[in-house]
């Protein structure tokens, strides 16, 4: 982490699966205390869980700043957002690839970040999903249309060579995992991506 923080990432993005979710297991709550005292950053709790509401809590020693739930796994979004709220952390949105965006539409105003996953969530290390530019035009529309500046982050095959149609498609964050930590330079991957999107 620390050596991902001198490369010039700006926040971390962690993903919490249960094996239930997913097929996958990553990640508990103890982990996350365990690194907060080793950055100052920005914490992204991604909570690939079948059961949201019934770990926020745990997220409080961990001063996690935002919080992301996914848009099918929520029985009543309106009261998990409040929820998140109440303990303090900021409120977050996930979708996976192909899930449609305009049935949720009318809880856009109570986010503080959209992420769109670039990929089926579980693995690392996958290809970003075709027509994922498109699906950010569609999404950063519906944003506007709130009238308020919520942030569209991208997550799943984000790698330096997709960065730029990215950000030009309109994502605001960008969220590299493999590309990164599988990098022989991680300062140069984070300078690369940078450069691409520095030219817009």
């Amino acid at each position: 982490m620390q050596r991902a923080e001198r490369a010039g990432v700006n926040s971390f993005h962690f993903d919490m699966m249960d094996g239930h979710y997913v097929s996958n297991l990553a990640l508990a709550p103890d982990h996350l205390k365990a690194l907060r005292p080793y950055s100052c950053l920005h914490f992204y709790v991604h909570l690939e869980l079948d059961n949201p509401d019934e770990v926020l809590r745990s997220f409080i020693p961990i001063q996690a700043n935002v919080v992301i739930v996914q848009w099918n796994t929520l029985k009543d979004p309106a009261r998990t957002f409040e929820s998140i709220r109440s303990l303090g952390m900021k409120v977050g949105l996930g979708f996976t690839p192909g899930e449609a965006l305009d049935q949720a539409s009318s809880f856009f105003l109570e986010l503080d970040l959209l992420l769109l996953l670039g990929v089926y969530p579980g693995f690392g290390g996958q290809a970003i999903q075709p027509g994922m530019q498109e699906r950010i035009v569609s999404a950063r529309k519906l944003l506007d249309q709130t009238g308020r500046n919520i942030p569209l982050a991208v997550d799943g095959g984000v790698k330096p060579d997709n960065a730029r149609g990215l950000v030009q498609a309109g994502a605001d964050l960008l969220i590299m995992g493999t590309a990164l930590f599988q990098s022989k330079d991680m300062a140069e991957t984070v300078k690369a991506v940078r450069k691409s999107v520095d030219l817009l």
